[in-house]
């Protein structure tokens, strides 16, 4: 195949992880997801911070609620900070094949030819019923995580973009998971890859 990104953006509660992951699996290029919060924090000079206080969610990992912390404080908007983002971001998507998951990666790469950009949603009850069963929580959690985690990076992406998350202008294809399920998509994803990118 020709050189390729494919971005994932998606709405808290799809298994956008999953999908990334088994569609990275299936064209053999690499995933990467805290990663990039890892390196770009790193090369910002910006720790990654708590979404949630144990106290609010005791169920939860630590390691659960860090995954949540990149793009929540003032720091994470600071110009270094954004540069050290989108900096990681290029570097990778110019050296390799890959997968990346959020991180505004769709905005940072628009301009490549070789960027395939997806965005996943399902329906709030998909959603609730997918972090309620995943992470052990009520419904009525599920629900306020969900609103807080989107609230908190559709406002980071509209920072960064000036656009809204999950509008379709910049996204080359958008998927229900509800209707189409994790093999679905990374069946409707991978097949667009081959497309775009076969030689």
């Amino acid at each position: 195949m020709k050189h390729f990104t494919i971005t994932i953006g998606r709405e808290f509660g799809c298994n956008a992880r999953e999908i990334g992951r088994q569609t990275a699996a299936a064209l053999g290029v690499k995933f990467y997801d805290k990663e990039l919060v890892t390196l770009a924090a790193k090369e910002g000079g910006v720790e990654k911070l708590t979404f949630f206080a144990p106290k609010e969610h005791p169920g939860i990992t630590d390691n659960f609620q860090t995954e949540f912390g990149y793009g929540i404080s003032g720091m994470f908007y600071s110009p270094k900070a954004v540069e050290a983002q989108a900096g990681v971001i290029r570097k990778i998507a110019g050296s390799e094949n890959c997968v990346m998951l959020g991180r505004c990666s769709d905005y940072f790469l628009q301009d490549l030819n070789s960027t395939l950009s997806i965005f996943v949603y399902a329906p709030l009850s998909y959603r609730v019923t997918h972090i309620s069963q995943a992470y052990g929580l009520t419904q009525k959690q599920a629900q306020k995580m969900i609103a807080k985690i989107d609230r908190k990076r559709h406002r980071y992406y509209k920072y960064i973009t000036g656009k809204n998350r999950g509008d379709r202008h910049g996204r080359n294809l958008m998927i229900d998971v509800e209707k189409f399920g994790v093999e679905g998509a990374v069946k409707i994803i991978t097949d667009a890859a081959k497309l775009l990118f076969s030689e």
